[in-house]
């Protein structure tokens, strides 16, 4: 029987932290780590109650990395937590790690990937019966890189040889079916304003991914996370109408995930609010205000075309 609908539910930047402390982000924006459980509470009981048929987190589980000096004891913790919280869930359930789930001070990816069942570097190709979903790694750094980081992470993606001939392969092979790709760091800047764009925020060999993506023109869409805002754009990619989506933060306004409901024909995407209304007021009055993290109104339930 051919299945005609596929839920997705895309979360992103939970930076869950037991017991953490109160953090301040870009433009003075409040993150929620001393809520990290009844945040990570809420998301897994929203997941479970809308009935998807796959979950993805798309990376950044919790704190490690640079900037927040978590305690390597409380990294790994969080990593274990939130891997057996999310394994509870019905759905299947994928995750790709992210800048911050690497050790504190900088390193590999290694627990992680372990963890979540990934080969270093790598991601995973998903197919539905009308669909390909391409999850790609995006912390596939060289030593080198990493290194000339520390002892922060090198905050910017890298998709290494390996995962590039793997995405290569993924659409090479993907005959009729339209694709959509996932990673943590961005391939394209957002479209609005309000912050400046920065180098780490994107994937650093942006060019030779966007290069193998345009090759084939059967890319629909690109949902990437990482920048904590909620963006977006359409562009060309190989000929063809692509959407390029950024997924908000849990840890900061809106406090919400993404749900796509799959159809061979188009994506309804919608914007899903965690129902604590305190905490979301808490990050969204913080710094100058962070209103425009949410992204326009029209975002917020929209259908992206895969014809």
């Amino acid at each position: 029987m051919t299945v005609a609908r596929y839920r997705i539910g895309l979360c992103a930047d939970t930076h869950f932290w037991h017991n953490g402390h109160w953090r301040f982000g870009s433009n003075g924006s409040l993150q929620l780590q001393p809520c990290s459980d009844l945040l990570l509470s809420a998301l897994l009981e929203e997941l479970e109650e809308q009935r998807l048929d796959l979950v993805l987190h798309m990376g950044d589980t919790t704190c490690g990395g640079g900037y927040f000096h978590m305690p390597r004891e409380d990294f790994y913790t969080a990593l274990d937590i939130v891997h057996k919280e999310f394994g509870l869930l019905t759905p299947s359930v994928y995750a790709l790690p992210g800048n911050h789930d690497c050790p504190p001070g900088g390193g590999n990816w290694s627990y992680f990937e372990r963890l979540w069942g990934l080969n270093a570097g790598t991601g995973a190709t998903i197919d539905l019966p009308f669909m390909r979903l391409v999850f790609l790694n995006a912390q596939g750094h060289p030593n080198e890189l990493i290194e000339d980081a520390l002892p922060s992470d090198p905050a910017y993606g890298w998709v290494n040889e390996i995962e590039l001939l793997r995405l290569e392969e993924a659409l090479a092979t993907a005959g009729n079916k339209p694709v959509m790709v996932f990673c943590h760091q961005l391939l394209r800047p957002w479209i609005s304003n309000h912050t400046i764009w920065a180098y780490f925020y994107g994937i650093k060999n942006a060019d030779e991914v966007l290069a193998v993506l345009g090759r084939y023109g059967n890319v629909r869409a690109v949902f990437q996370a990482h920048a904590h805002r909620f963006d977006v754009h359409q562009t060309l990619l190989g000929g063809h109408p692509c959407h390029f989506v950024i997924v908000p933060a849990v840890i900061e306004y809106p406090v919400g995930w993404v749900s796509l409901d799959l159809s061979p024909t188009q994506v309804q995407m919608r914007l899903q609010r965690l129902p604590i209304p305190e905490l979301s007021r808490l990050s969204l009055y913080s710094g100058r205000g962070q209103s425009w993290r949410s992204g326009l109104p029209q975002w917020a339930d929209m259908t992206l075309d895969l014809k």
